[in-house]
């Protein structure tokens, strides 16, 4: 993104709470990206089981994407990043890579309003400190009928710990966008995702950032098969926490509190 467009972007986060990048992702790549998550999809109910995954709330939820090559380019070339960082500064981590997916006659609209970040929800950060940024990717056509996700604009100024949906659901607007568009947010942000009253499903794909010190969903330096890890820039791995791994030995600790960097934890001390 050109530094002009950044500053757009970072204005609209600063004052709306979120912002919509359309193409993020090219025509090819969200075309193979989709047939990856229905594939994927499939294989989920084959393997757990659809009804024991409707029974945990599960069913279309992929988790650690990240674990599959066929997604690094979201933590690799994608314009959002750039505002990621911005917002987030040069030691963001991920804190989750899923797919999310409504089925026709699901939803959660408008009682499930939340924040991607609750555990921090109403503590007043300085204005130029965010815990944490969502970036959301779609692959589908989205619209009202097929369950936009709805935001409160806004609301990632609130201090407001358990909103009312009464009050929250007239405020809301719906994100309408195109396959390949993707919505950068304030994780703050108060939103639910809406009712899918189409025939077919709405999937979407969930990149969420957060400050070094908050804790990751899963431990991606374990989560993500080595050959993954190591095929990625030094970005992508340092969004998958191999620079936030506790030390393990006192050597390491001293190497990294002193100067600022790690050696092997089997390497012997000097003395």
């Amino acid at each position: 993104m050109s530094s002009t467009d950044i500053t757009s972007a970072l204005a609209e986060i600063a004052t709306s709470g979120y912002v919509i990048l359309p193409g993020a992702l090219d025509k090819e790549s969200t075309t193979e990206i989709s047939a990856a998550l229905r594939r994927m999809l499939r294989e989920d109910d084959e393997t757990w089981g659809a009804d024991r995954l409707v029974e945990i709330r599960e069913r279309g939820a992929l988790r650690n994407l990240a674990a599959d090559g066929a997604f690094g380019q979201l933590l690799e070339t994608s314009p959002a990043l750039d505002i990621v960082d911005k917002l987030l500064g040069p030691r963001a981590i991920l804190n989750c890579f899923d797919a999310l997916t409504l089925f026709p006659g699901q939803g959660r609209y408008p009682w499930d309003y939340h924040t991607d970040l609750m555990d921090v929800t109403g503590v007043d950060f300085p204005a130029h400190k965010i815990p944490g940024v969502n970036v959301l990717y779609y692959v589908d056509q989205v619209r009202e009928k097929n369950g936009s996700t709805w935001v409160v604009p806004g609301s990632h100024l609130s201090l407001v710990e358990e909103p009312d949906p009464d009050t929250m659901a007239p405020a809301s607007v719906p994100l309408e966008v195109e396959p390949g568009d993707a919505v950068v947010f304030d994780a703050r942000i108060w939103h639910c995702a809406g009712t899918n009253n189409s025939d077919d499903q709405r999937t979407l794909i969930k990149t969420l950032f957060t400050s070094h010190w908050y804790r990751p969903q899963m431990d991606f330096t374990r989560a993500v098969p080595a050959s993954v890890l190591s095929g990625l820039d030094k970005r992508a791995q340092r969004y998958l926490g191999v620079e936030n791994v506790p030390p393990t030995t006192v050597e390491e600790l001293r190497m990294r509190l002193f100067h600022g960097g790690v050696v092997p934890s089997d390497s012997p001390a000097e003395g």
